[in-house]
């Protein structure tokens, strides 16, 4: 086993070729441009400083952008020659945009993509586009409705110039009904009077029929809202569809409703996770890749109008969102990494650089460590592959924060007795690097997405980070179990018996039910610790996805917890859905030759659930939640609101929104 800790002046190695964050800067403005003025500037704060994220600008182009939309005339018939509309949100939208936008990508390592990055200096620089939000006309009406609330005067003057009607009588002649993703494009010249200053392009995004409770035809329903879509969801899901819709685009001025700081920090999230982009593995630089580049980079510059642009709640709300962000990119940087690039031993060092520079403590155990402490699910499933197993244990604690700044020793807050302590939540997940079902060999069409088979793993990294980085009043403890599942010489063979970390022999059925195995290792490691609660979180089973879809997740475990997941992931703008453990499904785990069977050969039925028994007998009788989150992990079709292609980042927020509600001084913890 290996250890490493970071004190608060020390230095860390950062994770090398993982793109934390895309944006350069997100921002609160009360002003409609972006970047309007060296006045503006003042007023505005850049978010990425206040996170602690390596951030820089690229320098502006003396080269004025081409195809400016604000030069044709006024009317429908000028508007209908730029529309860029995508009712589906999954065309790109990026050839508005000429000139110069490569992207200002920052990496984990504080380098740059690009040689041209140097400092700030955009005065009287106006955003390319301008934002706006329309939700579906009320009471039959075939015109939508603009999204105004803290916009208009009194309240703000961000939209001086901006004839809202004749772009809510526009908007129908283009085919625009403000259903949920679709997007339209026009020249603001087409809308604007004599004297407006903004963007010269405006882009539209509906929000769909969930914004109005009140409204007759709205086909969303209260489980819509369950899974993360109220006002604020869609908020979410709006900014990220609009700053993805925007790729290949250099600024952007975001004026949604965002009277409430639930609504900025639901605004700056998703547009911060909409302009993610995944390039790592491109080769951008070989001839006749340069227009592609440009017309693909991410939305460099974002700024959001809201009137508490100049409040410490605004300012405060922002730079969470921005943390979250970060945190949930570079969960989908891992997910999206190559499996070939992200072994269990690489997983494992770049999870402790992460840690490290968040100021969490990080353990890990190697092969050798796994053996002599009896890791005997995680080895069995690792047996078979030439990347040897890791564990990994990040642990992050207010109280240790405090030691490191000079704070009350450790046998000081000891003192205190256990009211004065944090609660302790142990967070598990699942690290398949990448599972080719052992010698329960999966059909070759379920390969490719099996490098995501470690998003769990991911995915409580990731909370764990943000946790450390807001400074949450919650001891957190994080375990990776990282393998590899290959069909090797030495491959695990069904019929084999394993002897588990706490003892506990099971049979093994199916080499393809490996991640219930390394899981539950960690599980019975991480309750010798007796944490006050105990969340798992995995891509489990295909069984969850015959459930549940590949958009909704699935969450089983002790009632009171799991009731707490699900408000969470609502808050949060995800989508989990509770689900049982029926008591019966327990015998289908009974083996003639071992405590357990991992699975029941020859039956379907109820996959998902069984799976979420076994791990339960690792568990004890402490609050515990399992989380399956094997659909919505990976998107491998068409991106769609703020979720890419490829890795989504699912679970980051419910879990981060669920530490927040069981640090509160009265939690179902107390």
């Amino acid at each position: 086993m290996t250890c490493g800790t970071r004190s608060a002046d020390s230095t860390s190695n950062r994770c090398q070729n993982v793109t934390i964050h895309n944006v350069s800067t997100i921002k609160l403005t009360k002003s409609l441009n972006a970047r309007a003025s060296a006045d503006d500037d003042r007023k505005d704060t850049d978010l990425s400083s206040q996170a602690e994220v390596d951030t820089v600008e690229e320098a502006e182009s003396s080269e004025a952008p081409a195809a400016r939309e604000g030069s044709g005339s006024p009317g429908t018939e000028a508007a209908e020659q730029d529309l860029k509309q995508d009712s589906d949100g999954d065309e790109e939208t990026s050839q508005d945009q000429e000139g110069d936008t490569d992207s200002a990508t920052v990496k984990g390592d504080g380098s740059e993509e690009a040689s041209d990055i140097g400092p700030h200096d955009a005065s009287g620089t106006e955003a390319d586009v301008l934002v706006l939000a329309a939700a579906p006309g009320r009471d039959g009406a075939e015109a939508p409705e603009i999204l105004l609330e803290g916009l208009e005067p009194p309240s703000s003057t961000a939209l001086k110039g901006l004839d809202i009607d004749a772009l809510v009588a526009l908007l129908p002649a283009l085919g625009f009904s403000g259903a949920q993703d679709s997007v339209v494009r026009l020249p603001s010249s087409s809308v604007t009077a004599q004297g407006y200053q903004g963007p010269s392009t405006i882009l539209v995004i509906g929000v769909g029929t969930g914004w109005a409770d009140t409204d007759p035809l709205a086909v969303t329903t209260d489980d819509e809202a369950a899974l993360g879509y109220d006002q604020t969801g869609l908020l979410r899901r709006a900014a990220g569809c609009a700053t993805r819709a925007l790729a290949g685009t250099d600024s952007a001025v975001l004026a949604l409703p965002t009277l409430s700081e639930e609504q900025v920090a639901a605004v700056a999230h998703g547009a911060a996770l909409g302009a993610y982009s995944w390039s790592a593995t491109k080769n951008e630089d070989r001839p006749g890749q340069e227009t592609i580049s440009k017309k693909t980079s991410p939305l460099k510059s974002i700024s959001i109008v809201s009137p508490l642009a100049d409040t410490p709640e605004g300012q405060e709300a922002l730079t969470g969102a921005l943390v979250l962000a970060q945190a949930t990119a570079l969960t989908r940087d891992l997910v999206n990494e190559p499996p070939n690039r992200l072994t269990p031993e690489v997983f494992a060092e770049r999870a402790r650089a992460a840690g490290q520079e968040a100021g969490i403590r990080v353990e890990i155990w190697d092969a050798p460590a796994l053996v002599e402490q009896g890791f005997g699910g995680i080895l069995g499933v690792a047996q078979g592959s030439v990347h040897p197993a890791r564990l990994v244990r990040l642990e992050w604690s207010p109280v240790h924060a405090a030691e490191a700044a000079g704070g009350r020793t450790s046998s000081q807050a000891e003192g205190d007795g256990a009211a004065g302590r944090p609660k302790h939540v142990a967070l598990i997940g699942k690290g398949i690097t990448f599972d080719s079902g052992g010698l329960s060999l999966k059909p070759a069409s379920s390969m490719p997405e099996m490098k995501s088979d470690m998003a769990g793993a991911a995915t409580v990294l990731g909370a764990i980070i943000t946790a450390a980085r807001l400074a949450l009043p919650i001891r957190v403890t994080a375990w990776l179990a990282l393998a590899e599942n290959m069909p090797g010489a030495d491959a695990q063979r069904p019929s084999d018996v394993i002897t588990m970390f706490d003892g506990t022999t099971v049979e093994v059925t199916n080499t393809d039910a490996e991640g219930r195995l390394v899981m539950a290792d960690a599980l019975a490691r991480a309750v010798t610790e007796e944490p006050d609660a105990v969340l798992d979180v995995a891509t489990l089973t295909g069984a969850q996805i015959v459930a549940l879809g590949d958009h909704v997740a699935a969450v089983m475990g002790t009632p009171d917890l799991r009731e707490e997941v699900v408000a969470a992931a609502q808050r949060a703008g995800e989508s989990f859905w509770p689900m049982p453990l029926p008591a019966h499904l327990r015998a289908t785990l009974d083996s003639p030759f071992a405590d357990l069977r991992n699975t029941k050969v020859g039956s379907r039925a109820g996959g998902m659930l069984s799976a979420g028994l076994f791990l339960r007998e690792f568990v004890g009788r402490r609050p515990w939640a399992h989380l399956d989150i094997a659909g919505p992990a990976y998107n491998d079709s068409s991106p769609w609101g703020l979720t890419p292609t490829g890795g989504t980042g699912m679970g980051v927020s419910t879990l981060v929104e669920l530490l927040r509600s069981l640090s509160a001084e009265v939690s179902i913890l107390s």
